[in-house]
């Protein structure tokens, strides 16, 4: 019995930390759909020092709908791609986040703050309701770090960065359009 805890404590230790999707929200207005949602876990300890030093670093957002279909493959409707990147202002003394699927950059004070707006998306527009008939639906959502890519031989001083790399699960949500 005693080994048995042993061998479940690490697995579960590593499960809390992987980066996931959390929070997902989706919402109609003004004739569009549009989902929120955030990223949790994403920040190491090591990507928070080199941030602090100065490393630009960018999360890749993915979204796709597709509707669903019995007897073929199921049809994409749209596929989005957008990130978000931050990077320290040594000169500013602070962090600047820039989203790219709303085109703007957001400044903050602390670390803690930037990483808020780097892992949350917000009312991001995915589609038209207009394009939607009726029938099932699978709107899927992942994240991951872009590839840190260092000038020659830097790699070698910052040989941690290949520890940094996270993906996200694909997260799935299924819905419904009624006539």
């Amino acid at each position: 019995m005693f080994a048995a805890l042993l061998v479940a404590a690490p697995v579960s230790l590593a499960r809390a930390e992987e980066a996931v999707i959390d929070g997902f929200h989706m919402e109609r207005v003004g004739g569009l759909v549009s989902i929120s949602f955030d990223v949790e876990n994403c920040f190491s300890t090591k990507m928070e020092e080199a941030i602090e030093a100065g490393v630009p670093t960018t999360f890749n957002f993915f979204v796709r709908l597709h509707r669903k279909r019995y007897i073929t493959v199921d049809k994409r409707i749209v596929r989005h791609k957008f990130k978000h990147t931050i990077a320290y202002d040594n000169i500013q003394k602070d962090f600047r986040v820039s989203c790219e699927e709303t085109g703007k950059e957001i400044r903050a004070k602390t670390l803690d703050e930037a990483k808020t707006h780097m892992a949350r998306v917000e009312s991001f527009p995915v589609v038209a309701e207009r394009l939607l008939k009726e029938g099932n639906y699978r709107l899927s959502v992942k994240a991951e770090l872009d590839p840190v890519k260092l000038p020659l031989r830097m790699e070698y001083i910052f040989f941690f960065v290949s520890l940094w790399d996270f993906e996200t699960e694909w997260y799935r949500h299924n819905f419904k359009v009624l006539p």
